[in-house]
């Protein structure tokens, strides 16, 4: 799948990348799914609360009709009847409905979380640009959308037909029926045909929330040279990055360097490796001012050769010191004994007093 610069995107999409498009409310999100949990949900009080739904919508009813004489119909009173009638119509629904939005944002927040941004809602120039506008009508996106919302309607419109006619040959069996019987068929019938309705919906709801999630890491799909960007754009150019950290090394080798003259003894491997130590007063063991293998021991070496600074081989002693020990930090228990015999060795061959 290429980009507007003929790139292919082959990449996964990178954390930075999906914390971005979340941010302006791109998600992996099925409408699909929303609605037949709701529709579910309102079927199930239904159910739950047909009693009471029944003896509402019964009591309504008998205040109409009982109550048709009493009405005076004309424009001044037509809207306060109209009013009424909603009202009552709404207070029986109300718990339905309730029930319906507290399943729809629960069934939301499962699917892409807790997110509130206002960057769908955000008015934007190609938004309202009519070019723009035609070019996402007649895209490919859209027509993959029209496509499934007909096959969508087709099924659904099939799985109804389909249940009608399994319940045709009975029909004309409860019309002879008394009143409660043909309320009783009706009610089986509308229950019957709702179930597999639903039924099939939940299927089309969990093949629309497979194709929502591969739609969306397709979409989400990066060229090589935009994870580069990104890294760029987070790390820095990766010249520039190596140019800082040659110098850091290059200023971290200098102070190491200038730390040698300073140092008690250079204990060295005798050519491949070099550290040198410090100790003096106040300090409660000795410290790695400088260490290095090859060119570096070679530079340490010279350097303490110029200033006069005692030079010990110690194989084994040089090795561990190298291994064990980071510059700048003491060293550990168990060399005490080897480097405090280098120690009293260079102030006894020097004439200097021990620390």
């Amino acid at each position: 799948m290429p980009d507007d610069t003929g790139q292919e995107k082959t990449e996964q999409a990178t954390q930075k990348r999906r914390q971005e498009t979340r941010r302006k409310g791109q998600v992996a999100r099925s409408a699909e799914v929303n609605s037949a949990v709701m529709l579910l949900a309102g079927f199930s009080v239904i159910l739950i609360f047909r009693q009471h739904i029944l003896m509402g919508f019964e009591g309504f009813f008998n205040g109409i009709f009982s109550q048709l004489n009493v009405y005076d119909l004309n424009i001044n009173n037509t809207n306060g009847i109209l009013l009424r009638t909603l009202s009552s119509f709404f207070s029986i629904l109300f718990p339905i409905f309730i029930v319906m939005a507290l399943v729809g944002i629960l069934v939301n927040i499962l699917q892409v979380g807790f997110l509130f941004t206002a960057e769908p809602i955000t008015p934007k120039l190609e938004k309202i640009n009519p070019v723009e506008g035609l070019k996402r009508i007649f895209s490919r996106r859209s027509l993959e959308t029209l496509i499934r919302d007909i096959i969508k309607i087709v099924i659904v419109l099939w799985i109804g037909l389909s249940a009608i006619k399994g319940i045709m040959n009975n029909i004309m069996t409860a019309a002879d029926s008394g009143v409660g019987d043909i309320f009783a068929f009706t009610g089986n019938a509308v229950f019957s045909i709702a179930m597999k309705i639903l039924i099939g919906y939940f299927v089309i709801a969990a093949l629309d929330y497979a194709f929502q999630r591969w739609d969306y890491e397709r979409s989400m799909m990066m060229t090589r040279q935009e994870i580069r960007e990104e890294m760029k754009q987070t790390e820095g150019d990766p010249l520039l990055r190596a140019r800082v950290r040659s110098v850091q090394r290059e200023l971290s080798r200098r102070r190491m360097m200038e730390a040698v003259p300073k140092a008690e003894v250079v204990i060295t491997n005798p050519t491949h490796i070099a550290v040198a130590l410090s100790y003096g007063a106040g300090m409660t063991a000795p410290v790695v001012v400088a260490k290095g293998k090859n060119l570096i021991a070679e530079k340490i070496r010279s350097v303490a050769e110029e200033a006069g600074v005692p030079i010990v081989e110690n194989i084994l002693l040089a090795q561990s010191l190298y291994k064990a020990v980071d510059i700048g930090n003491p060293i550990p228990a168990e060399l005490y004994t080897a480097v405090a015999e280098v120690l009293a060795y260079v102030y006894r061959i020097s004439g200097k007093k021990v620390v």
